[in-house]
């Protein structure tokens, strides 16, 4: 956000309200700005001299300090504020400086400056989001449909190959999917391909599960979808606690995550008592509940004993109990 940068000093040496020409904010066209001061405050009833900055044509976020100098009687102050002035309306500081030498007839000599920064108020564009652009009830947007239990659900053949090379290959010239316009799929549910369909189109999809969340992973790799694999591995990561722990573990292990698998091992080891007799994971495969295990060992930085070439685990070292012995009867 540019910032612009102005100074303008008044002096106040009687009662009488002060202000300052009407100044270009610089490097910011059609707005304007002035300095004004109230003796007895903007209602003229204050015991403190108020100073404001007013803005005309258009609204700026305003960072001003303003300091007051008395040179008769050697005292200062300063204030400082933040706010976002509107077009025409004005804002400031109510206590600038005490007034009390000019509400009991003595001589004031006060100089009021303020140092002004002008912050153009920036409006982001909101990003446009590719299902916005989609139109099911338009025939040019979609050329293809995919089958899940018996449910149709429309597609269009060139957004599925741009995102996926394994649905490139499928319509590929000459293949049962490029001449019939449909892809036949029996190992995911209804809802697990919208689910992962809406995501990659942009669509909000609320709130969902772990388990939800994985079924759509498993759709990705086996689609090979990897800015999407990479986007909800990282909410796994975000989301992992001891109640989906179980489902997240499957998937770490079932994939090869590594980093996955690290983050259950320590969260295994933190939450150990919870964890292992927990229903959900007592029924994971072997092979995860001895990973996990494992990987919680290394998070604590422990040695895994090595295992044999058989899988066996390595003998212990031998212990020399003649001179154990010994040490005892002595």
């Amino acid at each position: 956000m540019a910032e612009f940068k102005d100074t303008v000093s008044l002096t106040v040496n009687n009662r009488n309200n002060v202000e300052s020409e009407l100044r270009n904010i610089p490097g910011i066209a059609g707005l304007k700005w002035s300095f004004h001061v109230y003796p007895f405050g903007l209602a003229n009833t204050s015991q403190f001299i108020e100073a404001y900055v007013r803005v005309t044509g258009g609204d700026v976020l305003v960072n001003a300090t303003m300091k007051g100098f008395d040179s008769a009687y050697r005292t200062n102050s300063t204030k400082t504020f933040n706010h976002e002035i509107m077009d025409g309306n004005m804002q400031g500081c109510l206590d600038l400086y005490s007034n009390a030498n000019i509400r009991n007839g003595y001589g004031i000599n006060c100089t009021i400056t303020c140092d002004v920064t002008f912050k153009l108020k920036e409006v982001k564009i909101v990003p446009l989001m590719l299902h916005e652009l989609i139109d099911e009830s338009k025939a040019h947007c979609t050329d293809a449909k995919i089958n899940v239990d018996k449910t149709d659900i429309k597609v269009h053949r060139g957004f599925l190959s741009m995102i996926s090379p394994v649905f490139n290959a499928m319509f590929s010239p000459d293949t049962k999917e490029s001449k019939t316009g449909t892809i036949n799929i029996t190992d995911f549910t209804v809802a697990t391909v919208k689910n992962a369909l809406n995501y990659c189109y942009g669509t909000d999809l609320g709130k969902k599960t772990a388990a939800e969340v994985i079924d759509m992973l498993r759709f990705y790799d086996k689609y090979d979808i990897q800015p999407a694999i990479t986007k909800l591995e990282a909410w796994l990561k975000a989301s992992l606690t001891t109640k989906n722990f179980a489902p997240i573990a499957a998937y770490a292990w079932q994939f090869s995550r590594t980093s996955l698998q690290a983050d259950c091992g320590r969260m295994f080891h933190r939450n150990v008592k919870d964890l292992a007799c927990h229903p959900d994971f007592v029924v994971l495969d072997p092979i995860v509940i001895a990973g996990v295990a494992q990987a919680g060992l290394v998070s604590t930085g422990a040695k895994i004993p090595a295992t044999s070439t058989a899988g066996q685990p390595s003998k212990a070292p031998a212990v020399d109990l003649t001179s154990r012995q010994h040490r005892k009867r002595k």
